[in-house]
C-alpha cells in the first residue's frame, strides 16, 4: 500500500513543528536564563519555595555531570553529535512513510533536545570562555539536597522518551481480514 504525499507530510510537518518550536524554546529560555540571573547574587531565584528554584550552571560535561569535563575538543564532538543525530532524524522521518503522529512528535521534541544541548556544546560561552551548557531549572527535595540542575532541553528529551514509548505499547489499528458472517436463508 503506497501512502499519498500528504499522508506522508502531515508526521513530518509535526516533526518539524516540535524540532522548530522545541529548539526556540530552548534556546530563547537559556538566553533570558543568562541575562536574568548572570548578575544575581549567588545566581539563584526562588519561584515556588522551597521546591522550584532558577539557579545558572554551565554544564562542561556530560548528562548529570557523569564526566565533569569533556574539554573543548569533547564538547564541541558532542554537539556535533548531537545536531547530526537531529539531522539523521530529520531525513528518517522525511523519508520513512509508517511515522505515527506520536513519533514524529517524539521524534522532534528528540531533535530540538539535541540541536538545543548541541549548540550550547559547540557555540555558548561561559564566563570563563570556554563552551557549556546553560542549566537553570532547580528542583529541591522536601527532605534536602536537590535533583541535577536541566533546562528546556532535558525536559523535551524526556518528553520525546514518554511519546515514542506510548507510541511503542499502542495496539496497532490493523483492518479486519475476516469476512462478515453471510446470513442464513430461511
Amino acid at each position: 500500500m503506497t501512502s499519498s504525499p500528504s499522508s506522508k507530510l502531515k508526521p513530518f510537518v509535526l516533526f518539524a513543528l516540535f524540532t522548530v518550536l522545541g529548539t526556540g524554546c530552548d534556546l530563547a529560555t537559556k538566553q533570558i536564563a543568562e541575562s536574568a540571573l548572570l548578575d544575581t547574587p549567588g545566581q539563584s531565584v526562588s519561584v515556588l519555595e522551597p521546591v522550584l528554584e532558577l539557579r545558572l550552571t554551565y554544564n562542561t560535561g556530560t548528562a548529570f555531570s557523569f564526566v565533569a569535563d569533556l574539554g573543548n575538543d569533547g564538547r564541541f564532538g558532542m554537539g556535533a553529535f548531537a545536531m547530526l543525530i537531529a539531522l539523521g532524524l530529520f531525513i528518517w522521518v522525511y523519508r520513512t512513510r509508517e511515522v505515527t503522529r506520536l513519533q514524529a512528535m517524539g521524534f522532534g521534541a528528540l531533535a530540538a533536545g539535541a540541536v538545543g544541548n548541541g549548540w550550547d556544546r559547540m557555540f555558548r560561552m561561559t564566563p570563563s570562555g570556554e563552551t557549556g551548557v546553560v542549566d537553570f531549572i532547580q528542583i529541591n527535595y522536601p527532605w534536602g539536597g536537590h535533583w541535577p540542575i536541566f533546562n528546556v532541553a532535558d525536559v523535551l528529551l524526556l518528553v520525546a522518551v514518554v511519546l515514542i514509548v506510548v507510541d511503542a505499547f499502542k495496539t496497532p489499528k490493523e483492518p479486519s481480514t475476516k469476512t462478515p458472517p453471510t446470513p442464513s436463508p430461511r
